[in-house]
């Protein structure tokens, strides 16, 4: 075992309660995770053990949210649209359909302090709905988000690997 510094940071507890809250992620991915975390240190962060017994996403969320908050407080608003890139794992994946991604986008930028304005995804829903839902206007539109979160959809991925790896 190692000692506990390399225990994961509070940018990387950030995204992960975003993974969460997006349902990119849930208990079957996270508690495996924490319980990997545990077994590798030899003094374990108390949220991680407390995130491998907790199923409830509320109290999940509220779990890592306590020690991303507590002190010696950190930047972690440079994640905020992290949030995007879950939704795009789950479009990726064929959870969301094209139609729900670009809604809950929207809906996520309108209420958060995301660089991307939620006219954004909006006018691409509307459009989509005007084209009655059409493949092409569907491939177009993906093709144009993905160039345009790019970076960000780079680094979401990274942590979603490294997650899913036990990482």
């Amino acid at each position: 075992m190692r000692p506990s510094l390399d225990a994961p940071s509070k940018r990387f507890a950030h995204a992960l309660a975003l993974a969460i809250e997006a349902r990119c992620v849930t208990f079957r991915d996270y508690i495996p995770w924490a319980d990997a975390q545990i077994a590798r240190v030899d003094h374990p962060p108390i949220w991680i053990c407390n995130l491998s017994t907790t199923k409830y996403l509320p109290d999940a969320l509220r779990v890592i949210r306590e020690f991303v908050h507590s002190e010696p407080f950190e930047d972690v608003s440079g994640t905020a649209t992290d949030y995007l890139g879950f939704l795009w794992i789950r479009y990726g994946r064929r959870e969301l359909s094209w139609a729900t991604f670009l809604n809950e986008s929207g809906a996520y930028c309108d209420g958060s302090n995301a660089e991307i304005d939620c006219e954004y995804f909006y006018g691409m829903l509307n459009e989509l709905e005007e084209a009655e839902f059409c493949s092409e206007v569907e491939a177009r539109q993906s093709e144009h988000v993905k160039q345009r979160l790019g970076e960000m959809l780079a680094r979401t991925r990274d942590v979603y690997e490294r997650f899913r790896n036990r990482g």
